[in-house]
């Protein structure tokens, strides 16, 4: 297939099209398409190379038609383009952030624990969490943005073992260690 992708698309260095055909998990339509955008946007190898490089490492966030619109509008100079391209990524898409639902309730979660036990590191209240309280917060987040209940209570269960909480007989969890500073 390669052979046939080296025919079709002479221009492209042979690496390169074995390098698209290898990110693009041998996708013959993909594979194609990338190449079509590769030929339509670059003149020589070194220019091959720095677009290749933006696809790898930007393709996955930006449309291909925004990262070639913007190594057009930067005069095809890598730097530049690499420059601008991480400023879209950064300031797009702020309040649509790709995390499932999950992550988001497990992140709030161990950041109101972790912010609690640095904040407050001797008072005892901060380093118990009672079973009861926690299945109920996180059974309430996970209703109301339809996630899986199960596997967040069995990441955030795993997230206090990674804390350093431990499971008491009692089936709540408590953080033991004196040496928060």
């Amino acid at each position: 297939m390669l052979v046939q992708l080296q025919q079709t698309f002479p221009k492209i260095d042979e690496k390169i099209i074995s390098d698209v055909w290898k990110c693009l998990n041998q996708d013959v339509e993909k594979t194609k398409s990338a190449l079509t955008w590769l030929t339509e946007n670059t003149t020589n190898l070194q220019q091959q190379q720095h677009l290749m490089v933006l696809f790898k490492e930007i393709g996955n966030q930006l449309e291909k038609t925004t990262i070639s619109q913007t190594w057009r509008n930067c005069n095809q100079i890598f730097v530049d383009t690499i420059m601008k391209l991480t400023e879209i990524c950064a300031t797009s898409n702020l309040n649509e952030s790709q995390e499932g639902n999950e992550l988001k309730i497990n992140r709030e979660m161990c950041l109101h624990i972790l912010w609690n036990i640095l904040k407050y590191p001797k008072h005892i209240k901060y380093r118990q969490i009672h079973k009861q309280a926690l299945y109920n917060y996180l059974f309430q987040k996970c209703h109301i943005l339809g996630t899986d209940f199960e596997k967040v209570l069995i990441d955030m269960e795993n997230k206090l073992k990674d804390f350093g909480f431990k499971k008491g007989y009692d089936n709540n969890w408590y953080y033991q260690y004196d040496h928060i500073q």
